[in-house]
Order: C-alpha cells, then structure tokens, then sequence
C-alpha cells in the first residue's frame, strides 16, 4: 500500500498521541462520561456524588463511634510521654488521637476501621468507660400505685413491717372513717371484784354480775375465807331515787344456778328503826314467793322492791 493510504480522512478522529492530547481540539475528548466510564471495573472511575456522600455518612458515624477513645487515649499518652521504652507506641497513640480530633486530618475509611481495631486492643490499658445500654421504653402499663406495690413487696418480709404500715395508714385511715367503733364500756364499778386467790369466781356468775343494773354494786367481801367453792359477796344500792340501805350479804353456792343464792340476814343492821324493819318484813316476804331456784339478779329486785315498798307504807 502506499503511504498516501494512511493519510487522516477529513473527519476529525480522536488521536492517540500526546501532540494530539494537548490541543484544543482534543479536549473535550478526555472528559470521562459519567455513564460508561463509571463502572467498577474501570480503575479510572470517578465516584458518584451519591455514593461519595454515603462514604462521607459512614466516615463521620465511624468517628462519632471512636470519639470515646479521645479522653483515655490523651491520658494514655500522658501516663507514657516520659517513658522512653515506648516512644514508638506513643508515636502511634498521638497519631490516632490525630485522626480523632483534627477535622482537618481525612483518611480512607479503611484506615479509620484500622484504628479501630487498635483501640480495641488498648482499651483495657485505657480503661474506656462502656457506655450504658439505651433505655429501652417499657410497652408495660404503668399503673398509678405501682412504686407503692414495689415498696411493699420488697419490705414484706422486714420484721418492722406491720408498725411501718400502721404508723403510715393509720393517720389517713382515721380521718376518712373515723375512729374505731368500740362497744359501750361497762362500769368498773358493778363488775369490779377484789383480787382474793382464796375464793375462785365461777364464769357465769361473772357474767350476770356484770350484766347487773348500774345501781347494784357488787364486790367480794374479804371478810370470807371458803375452801368449798362457796362465794359471798356484798351488795350495795346505790339509786338516787330510793334511801341508803345496809348493804347485802350473799353467800352463792358452788353449784350455782342449780342451788340459789342465800341472804344471810342475821345482821342486825336491819333492826337499827322501823323503816329498816319494814324493808326486812318485805324481803323476807317476798324471796317466799320467788321459785326453788332463783338468780342473784331476781334476789337483788326482790330487795330493791322492798326497799321501794317501805318507802311507800312510810309515805
């Protein structure tokens, strides 16, 4: 062929030479494409800026995540700064707290992720504190009083629980109802006896003394020492509306109610005027007319009728 045949057309051809690459011509030619030339297997690919500003994300989180090392590794380099053994390793700590706190220093990602691992490995000397877990937002649903459940259930088993909870409750438990509601008190009074281990008080004969009327007061009398089960008490009047009379003697047997009580009237308290003998003639009328077996409550009636009675006939 001849040399004329390798002549150029007359339609411009991108040219491979380096005279050809530097005019003007030539240019526009050598501008990468962002389509076809952007590819991973084209070593000379530019990064797209999407994927450039996600590189960028990752970089800034990886740095936020290291930026715990910051304090302990500047102590680090303080603790070994004097320490001529380990010049080499504090070239290399100062260096990471470089890439850590220098803004203006940018390294690859990789290089960064390599860091990492290096921090890892010093973190027991550094003693880096471990971050707390995230709190996670309990989905259970918290109930008014429960801090109070809580409180009690982890002090139930103390010993001074049930004070703890009177001195706290109490309080408020007594002004919203009130008081306790307690039954009326009897009077000491009509169901007082006197301590005397020589005569022992049977239980029902407690109970209808108790339940006596507030004008009968009933009181052992000390004068008695029985052995045989045998009670004798006195008995005084005491109503505002009727005289003051000698007292009376009872003596109850032991095997009360089945045997009745017995007046003991050989006193002669009762002989003192014509009233009291008028109250003695009316008593002794009347306990004839009571049943075989009779109650202390019906025999102290008795003499409170007669009392009554006298006072009529004196009238």
């Amino acid at each position: 062929p001849s040399p004329g045949g390798f002549q150029p057309s007359p339609s411009p051809q991108p040219s491979h030479s380096p005279a050809t690459a530097r005019t003007p011509q030539s240019y526009p030619l050598q501008v990468p494409s962002p389509g076809p030339l952007n590819t991973p297997g084209n070593p000379n690919s530019v990064m797209s800026p999407a994927a450039s500003q996600s590189e960028d994300q990752l970089y800034m989180d990886k740095l936020k995540q290291l930026s715990k090392y910051i304090e302990p590794l500047r102590r680090m380099i303080n603790k070994i700064d004097k320490n001529e053994d380990r010049k080499k390793d504090l070239s290399k700590m100062k260096s990471l707290l470089n890439i850590l706190t220098d803004p203006n220093t940018r390294c690859p990602l990789k290089t960064l992720q390599k860091c990492e691992i290096a921090l890892e490995k010093l973190k027991n000397d550094m003693a880096v504190p471990t971050p707390p877990p995230p709190t996670v937002p309990s989905t259970k649903k918290q109930y008014l009083c429960q801090p109070l459940v809580d409180a009690v259930l982890a002090n139930i088993r103390s010993p001074v629980f049930n004070h703890s909870l009177y001195r706290t409750f109490a309080p408020a438990m007594t002004a919203i109802h009130g008081p306790p509601i307690t039954g009326p008190v009897i009077p000491t009074r009509k169901r007082k006896f006197e301590d005397d281990d020589r005569q022992t008080i049977p239980n029902i004969l407690q109970g209808e003394v108790a339940r006596l009327n507030s004008k009968f007061l009933v009181n052992l009398d000390p004068t008695f020492c029985s052995n045989n089960g045998t009670v004798h008490l006195i008995c005084k009047l005491d109503d505002k509306n009727l005289p003051s009379v000698p007292p009376l003697q009872l003596s109850i047997p032991a095997d009360y109610p089945d045997q009745s009580p017995q007046w003991d009237n050989e006193s002669h308290e009762y002989e003192a005027n014509p009233f009291l003998q008028n109250v003695h003639k009316n008593m002794t009328s009347k306990l004839l007319q009571l049943p075989d077996k009779h109650s202390v409550t019906a025999l102290l009636n008795t003499w409170a009728l007669s009392v009554r009675q006298a006072c009529l006939s004196a009238a």
